[in-house]
């Protein structure tokens, strides 16, 4: 870990948010502290609005609005469609997405070390790519993470600086130009309207994991900003797993006039990840602490620097609603991986050490017309246009124990994708309307081989695809809480160069370029939504036809790996279920007039996730490895108006799922539990625990899909499981100002 990096930044860091706030205290713009709030925020007014544990006042940001403009959108939305606010993440620890997507249905991650998410799958897309998930697209305020090829490394940002997420899934992300079945995610980050002006917050917990984060924000005028500087780091329980992490983010707003608002970002961080790769079951089962056999002498990690600006204006007045956006970013990385230099030659795989840089531009144009009418009736109207371009730089070298050999593979890879589309929602009656959409997608790959030895020759290749996604879409509103929906959308998501580009095996061998064609599928959805009482409800089921699916697969003769293929037919279907219930309230604290009572909170929610081949001549009608098919989460909370709160959680992969897909080896199911308690103390003071696995079972948190682990195809042990942490404990305490 760079100390002096960490302590100049903290210490820079500090000072900035220290004088900002001071500056913005002296303006009177900026309110008193809210007691009883968990959350490190408190937000400015004028006429205020009453929200869980917060108050907004004034005008709120229009380029990063808050949650209660999400939740509007529902009534527009004819699929699934969920709202993550950041209050229950902040009752514990403050780390991954995980802590983030806790009880989010539809949306399962999988951690190989309980602090960064390798693998995070909507409807089953991302959870096969091995480190960089790909299938659904990640933005920030509508402005595209992804990279160009559809990848996404989902470190690159503290979710510390998220206030809520929107999860459109499947065909509902059409409106963000996205590629892929999964859907989309957007970020919705804190801006000077909803953050204090100065906050410190400080976690520690097993296995050597401390955080701290300090964040500041303020409104003077028409001007706002928000900064955080985070640092976390852990030993790690396995074996080669220590990692540190730096984080900066900063937004600052100006409100040209009340219906023109502009925002610029910065986000900044570097990361030093130890990778203890998997281990095989019978390893897991003796000693799941210990690393891959070649994890530690090859010194197996991941360092990188990410540098990341953006810009976003949004004009709003009446019924007119506008973004124009660009963002750049860059990154550089060093990633140590994999060498075989065998005596025999034709085991050979020189993969090794992978040092890269890569630059992202991108943008996005869109327009909303609300409140136009058609033929007598109300209707909605958008249009947008988001293209995205990348080019990425790669040498590759020997891995000598760690250490960088002679050159092995170098490369130049360059993606464009070009994304319009259009959709119009029309109300044939006041409840019920019809949404048509049509996206019309054009990509480029193009992979220039910079190393041509003899055995593979050069394997520079241009590609290029085009599509057109309909979609159509009906909504029925009971009544102004609950609705009922259907939708029917066709889906693309032409390959990454992770699909197509891999080292062979064998004397000489270097990278090899397999072309492939894009993934298609037909879907079709039918839910509802809603409120009643003591209840919160939504529910989606979906089937997607999928054509050219692709997956990462091995030879099922010779167990070789054969990078990424097409697959002719799958199918991939399944539920997307959530319900809060507010069990009880007045229980001990009544409710009167003036003061709110304390509550009995269950919040549930169930993922089924059905991923199988299609008369597959190999695999037949197989499940998809690498998949937990039932997943069920819970979270029983008690909270009083004073800022006490306590409960536990579980977390339950409820049966065993395919290692491989012949369907062979199984990773066991698993039954999580947790507890998080915390209060309130006053004068912005707050602590918590948060305590993991407390019946210390031994599980697999995430595995890599192989294609059969018959000890005839694949010789034993095959080390493909990542073990999940013990039972552990986290605490800290945070003060706001």
């Amino acid at each position: 870990m760079n100390v002096r990096f960490v302590f100049q930044l903290t210490a820079l860091s500090i000072i900035y948010c220290a004088v900002a706030a001071a500056f913005a205290q002296s303006t009177n713009l900026l309110p008193p502290v809210i007691q009883g709030t968990n959350a490190p925020i408190i937000l400015a007014t004028n006429e205020p609005v009453i929200l869980p544990s917060m108050i907004i006042v004034g005008k709120p940001s229009l380029t990063s609005p808050p949650m209660s403009v999400a939740e509007e959108k529902k009534k527009q939305i004819p699929g699934g469609f969920t709202v993550q606010g950041s209050g229950e993440m902040y009752k514990g620890r403050v780390s991954s997405l995980d802590d983030l997507f806790q009880n989010t249905p539809g949306l399962v991650t999988l951690s190989e070390n309980d602090v960064e998410v390798s693998k995070v799958f909507i409807r089953g897309s991302g959870v096969l790519s091995e480190d960089e998930p790909i299938g659904v697209q990640y933005l920030i305020d509508g402005l595209t993470l992804n990279q160009g090829d559809g990848e996404i490394i989902l470190e690159d940002f503290d979710v510390g600086t998220i206030k809520y997420a929107e999860v459109y899934r499947g065909a509902n992300a059409l409106q963000y130009g996205a590629l892929g079945l999964g859907g989309a995610v957007n970020f919705v980050p804190y801006t000077g309207y909803d953050a204090a002006p100065l906050s410190v917050r400080l976690e520690a917990g097993s296995f050597g994991f401390l955080r701290g984060q300090v964040t500041s924000g303020g409104v003077k005028g028409p001007m706002d900003y928000f900064a955080s500087v985070s640092s976390r780091y852990q030993s790690g329980w396995r074996q080669h797993s220590r990692e540190s992490t730096e984080m900066l983010f900063s937004d600052v707003g100006y409100k040209l006039t009340d219906h023109l608002e502009n925002r610029f970002y910065l986000i900044a961080d570097r990361t030093d990840r130890q990778e203890p790769e998997g281990i095989s079951q019978q390893q897991m089962d003796q000693d799941p602490t210990q690393a891959g056999m070649d994890a530690i002498q090859e010194n197996f990690r991941k360092d990188w620097y990410y540098l990341r600006l953006a810009d976003k204006l949004t004009y709003q007045s009446g019924g007119e609603e506008a973004d124009a956006g660009v963002y750049w970013w860059h990154r550089q990385a060093f990633e140590p991986n994999l060498f075989i230099s065998d005596t025999n030659a034709d085991n050979d795989f020189n993969q090794g050490i992978n040092v890269f840089y890569a630059d992202n531009v991108g943008a996005l144009f869109n327009s909303t017309t609300h409140g136009g009418e058609i033929l007598g009736d109300d209707n909605i109207f958008t249009i947008g246009f988001n293209p995205t371009l990348e080019e990425q730089h790669d040498s590759y070298y020997a891995n000598l124990d760690g250490q960088q050999g002679p050159p092995t593979g170098a490369d130049l890879q360059y993606s464009l994708n070009l994304i319009g589309y259009v959709q119009n929602q029309h109300y044939l009656t006041e409840k019920l309307s019809v949404i048509t959409g049509m996206q019309a997608a054009w990509a480029q790959r193009h992979f220039h081989d910079h190393f041509n030895n003899t055995a593979d020759g050069d394997q520079s290749a241009d590609l290029t695809f085009r599509t057109v996604n309909p979609k159509v879409g009906l909504l029925y509103e009971l009544n102004d809480k609950d609705q009922i929906y259907a939708n029917f959308s066709r889906s693309w998501q032409p390959p990454s160069f992770d699909d197509m580009v891999d080292f062979g095996t064998g004397a000489g061998t270097s990278q090899e370029f397999t072309p492939l064609s894009p993934q298609s599928a037909w879907t079709v959805e039918v839910g509802t939504r809603g409120h009643a009482g003591r209840f919160d409800w939504e529910l989606s089921l979906y089937r997607s036809w999928v054509h050219g699916e692709l997956l990462d697969l091995f030879d099922p003769t010779t167990d070789q790996d054969l990078g990424g293929v097409n697959i002719a037919h799958t199918i991939n279907q399944g539920v997307e279920a959530g319900l809060d219930t507010r069990l009880f309230s007045s229980i001990f604290v009544k409710e009167d007039k003036t003061h709110a009572g304390d509550t009995l909170t269950l919040r549930q929610d169930y993922t089924f996730t059905d991923l199988h081949f299609s008369d597959d001549p190999t695999f037949g009608n197989n499940r998809i490895a690498g998949v937990p098919p039932h997943v069920y989460s819970a979270q029983l909370m008690y909270e009083t108006p004073g800022g006490f709160y306590a409960g536990p959680n579980i977390n339950w992969a409820i049966t065993s799922f395919p290692v491989d897909n012949a369907n062979t080896l199984y990773a066991p199911a698993y039954f999580l539990l947790g507890f998080k308690m915390g209060m309130y103390l006053g004068k912005g003071l707050s602590i918590f625990f948060d305590a993991r696995n407390l019946l210390d079972k031994r599980y697999a948190s995430s595995v890599d899909p192989v294609s059969s682990a018959n000890p005839a195809v694949t010789p034993p042990p095959v080390q493909v499981f990542h073990p999940g942490d013990p039972h552990s404990f986290y605490g800290g305490i945070s003060w706001t100002w």
